[in-house]
Parts: C-alpha cells; sequence; structure tokens
C-alpha cells in the first residue's frame, strides 16, 4: 500500500519482494494541488542501466522545489527518480543488468497493462456525450481496473504502482538514453501542439511519432488506450486524447554530467511552464525539429561478426547505400561495409565496438515508410 508524508510530499510504494528478508520501495515527489491545474507525471530509470534521466529527474525536483517555495506550482507534479529499484540491483559480472528482468528476462519498459482492454466493459453503458465527463468515467475506469490486477511478483508490482500513478495525468515523460545518441524523443501524433512545445523546450534534435508501435511501453500504455477506446465507442461517444505522453532519450549512456543535466532540468521546467504546471518560466524557444514517422526509421544490421568501425556518428545524415561502417574479421583481415538502407538521420549506434552477425547496429530517420508490425527494439 502507498504512504504519503505530508510534510516533504512524499508518496512511498514498498514492493512486497518476492523473496524472504528483501525490501524495496519506490519513491514519488509531489507538488502542487489535485485539479489545481494539469497533472504531470515524470519518471526516470525505468531501464535502470540508463543514468542521465536520473540525473535529470533529481535536478528537477530541486527546481521544482524552489518553485513551491516561491509558490509558482499551478497544478501537479509528480516525479519519480528512481522508477525501477529491482533493476537497478541486477548486477551481472561488474556489468548492470537493469534493462531486462534476470527471471524472465523481460524488458522492465514493456508488458504494461492494456488500460482499454480492461477498462471497456467498465464503461459500457456509462459514457456520455460530453467529452470532459467522458475524460473523468475512463480515468475513473482505468483506476478500477488497476486495482483489481494481480501483483504476483515485484515486476508487476512496479509496473502497477507506476500506472497507478501516473493513468489520470495530463502529461506523462518518462527519461531514458540510448548507447550513444542525439537527444530525440517517441510519441503518439495525436497532440503536434505538445509535441511541438516539448521539442522546442528541452532542444530536441528529432522526434519519433506512431500512434501504436507496439510493446506496450509505459508511454505508450497512456496513448494508445484512447484511441483503442475511441475505436470502439467513439460512433457514439466523444473520446479525447486523454493524455500527452514522450519517451525522452537523454542522449547517450556516456552523457552523465551535472551541467548537462541541470540544463536538461532547466528545459524540462521551460516545457512545464508552457503547458501551465508551472508560473513564471521563459517560453520555449523559437525553431523546429523534424518530426518523423517510427516506422520510417531503418534499422541497420550487422553483415558479419567482428570490430565495429564506425565512419558516421549521431547527429550525421547518410544517404541510401552510403557506407555507415565497416566490420573487420580480426582473424582474416576481412573488411565488410555498412550501407545506410535509406536517407535520413543517423540518431543512434550501438554502444559496444564489437559485434555478431544480424546484430543491430545503428537506426536511420527517415520518411519513407519501410517497416510494420512491433516497432520497438527488446
Amino acid at each position: 500500500m502507498c504512504r504519503e508524508d505530508p510534510a516533504i510530499r512524499l508518496v512511498t510504494h514498498p514492493l512486497t519482494g518476492d523473496s524472504p528478508g528483501t525490501l524495496r520501495r519506490i519513491e514519488a515527489h509531489v507538488w502542487g494541488t489535485p485539479g489545481s491545474g494539469p497533472k504531470v507525471y515524470v519518471q526516470a530509470g525505468l531501464h535502470a542501466d540508463e543514468m542521465p534521466g536520473i540525473l535529470v529527474a533529481r535536478h528537477l525536483i530541486d527546481r521544482l522545489n524552489h518553485s513551491e517555495r516561491e509558490g509558482r506550482i499551478a497544478g501537479e507534479v509528480w516525479v519519480v527518480p528512481l522508477a525501477n529499484p529491482v533493476g537497478l540491483a541486477q548486477w551481472t559480472a561488474h556489468k548492470p543488468q537493469g534493462r531486462h528482468e534476470l527471471a524472465g528476462l523481460q524488458n522492465f519498459n514493456r508488458g504494461f497493462p492494456d488500460l482499454a482492454e480492461l477498462a471497456a466493459p467498465l464503461l459500457e453503458g456509462r459514457l456520455t456525450d460530453d467529452a470532459a465527463e467522458n475524460l473523468v468515467l475512463i480515468r475513473q475506469a482505468f483506476a478500477e481496473a488497476l486495482r483489481n490486477l494481480p501483483r504476483a511478483n515485484d515486476t508487476q508490482e512496479l509496473r502497477l504502482c507506476l500506472l497507478g500513478w501516473s493513468h489520470d495525468a495530463d502529461c506523462v515523460l518518462d527519461l531514458h538514453c540510448d548507447h550513444e545518441a542525439i537527444l530525440h524523443f517517441y510519441a503518439a501524433p495525436a497532440r503536434p501542439a505538445d509535441i511541438a512545445s516539448l521539442a522546442r523546450s528541452i532542444g530536441a534534435e528529432l522526434v519519433l511519432v506512431q500512434e501504436v508501435s507496439g510493446g506496450n511501453a509505459f508511454d505508450e500504455a497512456h496513448t494508445a488506450p484512447w484511441v483503442a477506446l475511441r475505436r470502439r465507442f467513439g460512433a457514439a461517444h466523444p473520446i479525447p486524447d486523454g493524455c500527452f505522453s514522450a519517451t525522452v532519450e537523454y542522449r547517450g549512456q556516456a552523457d552523465v554530467r551535472d551541467d548537462l543535466a541541470a540544463e536538461d532540468a532547466a528545459r524540462l521546467m521551460v516545457f512545464l511552464g508552457a503547458i501551465g504546471a508551472v508560473r513564471g518560466e521563459p517560453v520555449p524557444r523559437l525553431g523546429t525539429s523534424p518530426v518523423l514517422p517510427l516506422d520510417a526509421a531503418a534499422e541497420v544490421f550487422a553483415p558479419q561478426g567482428g570490430i565495429v568501425l564506425w565512419r558516421v556518428a549521431p547527429g550525421d545524415h547518410v544517404k541510401k547505400g552510403e557506407v555507415m561502417a565497416e566490420i573487420l574479421d580480426p582473424v582474416t583481415g576481412k573488411r565488410v561495409p555498412v550501407v545506410s538502407p535509406t536517407f535520413g538521420l543517423v540518431f543512434r549506434i550501438e554502444l559496444w565496438r564489437s559485434c555478431l552477425r544480424g546484430q543491430s547496429l545503428a537506426h536511420v530517420a527517415g520518411n519513407k515508410v519501410i517497416r510494420a508490425g512491433n516497432l520497438m527494439s527488446d
């Protein structure tokens, strides 16, 4: 059961523990008053081996504490600086393993409950002709459905705790990082004004959009249900786009610096100001970021195993057929080129400089649809 400390505005959820003698907890810092303005939920560390977002969240907490002392919180803001204490404790052979839970190798950021499927039976005969009323009814159904789900292990309990805190938010930001990457984010395309505001506020170099990308990651668990409910009930009842949600990739694994994280937190505050959650913040900078479909982002694979010798870096533009890297077989000396399958922007590459044949090496964001189905790598 969650516990709230009204003195320091800390909400704590202790995880039951999968084995005797173990106890972990998830903590959320909360500012503002429910219903006073938009509810914003920010979390970091769901992939617990990714430190940039966790450091950004810690700086964001300090800034929000300062804003609260000045009386500038206009909405309700939740920040969970470490969303996955289970994954943070997973190390194997001196290397962190916080992306997948070790018991079943499930990705911590996949397989969140399908709120539309769970809530739809609860909504039959209850929806009205008023979109605002339906927003409230749907969020109530989400909450009821989450309360009734089993908590069979720490990973399931963790997912349900996070959704329990965030299911009724107007805006959800899930902070991550990639291996080596530019600053980019993923979002559903339903609310373009919010996409543009977030991109300008945080200085994103790329936005990748898809209505449903597959896997039911945390961000999509907040947007896909509204799409599904509109398909089911929309002909008879108005269903709004109840949440803007984004997965923000704060560059790469090694981009962990106090000065960089402090600047990123300041830019997040600009976004909170733009959506009316905090007063007195600067307006977002001018300019635009490329907004491209996720199903046009090409995945690049290794033609042989060996040593990866890159010719490009994240942020570079490439032409279709351009050599991005070579793979060197150190035994035979054979070098095989890695070519781009499309024209576009290299936005991420793998951290490791060794590879196996067929391994994913990079992604190139283009504007021509080339993929379908589940678009999220595991």
